[in-house]
């Protein structure tokens, strides 16, 4: 699978443009390694902003719930991929409206590397958003589980690495991945004819993240990270254009009373606005400075208590509650995740 030539590029990143001068970071050849050695403040400071990035990140499970709940009751609740779009197209838009303004490095320092990177990112990013709200659009998929199921990209994270590579998942690993489809699988009671299109959608979408995850790694180190945040919004906004475009009736119930009437909520524009704002021009931004400090398996790692975070948000706010089953799921999901960090791993004295 490795290919490239001379600089051995994986065959995974062979689509991508490597520019003059460039090489791929070192965990090319040793996924599970950190990129570099950082000092243990650094380290300390990216685990740190990046719990809170995950705080962020756990509320807008619940801000997209509501935010698409508004949506179907002007759009109808049959336009769920179409919803889904639309929501993350105006998330998006202001978003990229938003980010000049509050970090304007990120318009200053655009170079082609930046555009670039940004393209090739923002296409398994916006896969991802696209997966993980259609999920939430499914009427048997709560706040709390997609949070839960999301957080499966700290599996696919190193498995992804591996492929690379052709090199076999270690034993914490494949573990893992067993724990983790026993979890999804009974998060919500013993399943009953598999898994729900909303779970299979969510679950595929944390495959996606997981390789956006590595990408992430790789491209901040090669370009400005406010620079690339600001393309990549820009690139995302127009795939959910695509998107919506492509959706069944996308375009059909786009009419002057259904947008007046959309545009004129309280509780769509609260969840857009805190979308945009939080979790979105500032999470990302955070996350394209800070990750590039972590390897992207100890990253995934941290990014667990993502699901932490939005399942007590929902189950404050009275979305759902506290069940057997949901304790079960969310602890076999965390187990998995635990062991494809931990299990089977040779120590390091280069890794944080």
């Amino acid at each position: 699978m490795l290919t490239g030539g001379a600089t051995g590029a994986p065959a995974a990143f062979a689509s991508v443009p490597m520019l003059a001068g460039e090489h791929l970071p070192l965990y090319a050849s040793a996924p599970m390694l950190t990129t570099s050695v950082p000092n243990l403040r650094a380290r300390r400071t990216a685990t740190f902003a990046l719990t809170f990035v995950c705080l962020f990140w756990g509320a807008t499970f619940l801000l997209m719930k509501l935010g698409t709940r508004s949506i179907k009751e002007v759009f109808g609740e049959d336009w769920n991929v179409a919803g889904g779009a639309f929501f993350l197209l105006v998330r998006f838009g202001l978003a990229s409206l938003l980010m000049p303004i509050m970090i304007p490095s990120s318009v200053m320092k655009l170079d082609r590397r930046a555009w670039i990177y940004g393209f090739w990112i923002s296409t398994v990013f916006a896969a991802g958003f696209l997966l993980q709200i259609f999920g939430l659009t499914q009427d048997d998929v709560n706040p709390g589980q997609s949070a839960f199921l999301t957080s499966l990209y700290v599996v696919s994270t190193p498995i992804l690495s591996s492929l690379i590579l052709r090199k076999w998942p270690s034993i914490g690993v494949a573990i893992g991945v067993v724990l983790a489809t026993l979890g999804a699988a009974f998060i919500k009671g013993p399943p009953e004819g598999g898994l729900s299109l909303g779970a299979w959608a969510t679950l595929a979408c944390a495959v996606v993240f997981g390789g956006h995850i590595v990408m992430t790694d790789s491209f901040t180190r090669k370009t400005d990270p406010m620079a690339l945040t600001l393309t990549m919004l820009l690139f995302s906004t127009l795939w959910m254009a695509l998107a919506l475009a492509c959706a069944p009736e996308g375009l059909v119930r786009l009419d002057a009373s259904r947008l007046v009437a959309i545009f004129g909520s309280i509780e769509f524009w609260i969840s857009e606005l805190l979308c945009a704002v939080l979790a979105t021009v500032i999470a990302l931004s955070v996350l394209n400075r800070w990750q590039k400090e972590l390897s992207p398996s100890r990253a995934a790692v941290v990014y667990t208590s993502e699901p932490v975070f939005a399942a007590l948000i929902s189950i404050g706010a009275g979305e759902e509650g506290l069940t057997p089953w949901l304790a079960f799921g969310a602890g076999m999901i965390l187990l998995a995740n635990l062991s494809a960090e931990f299990i089977g791993r040779k120590s390091q004295k280069a890794a944080p």
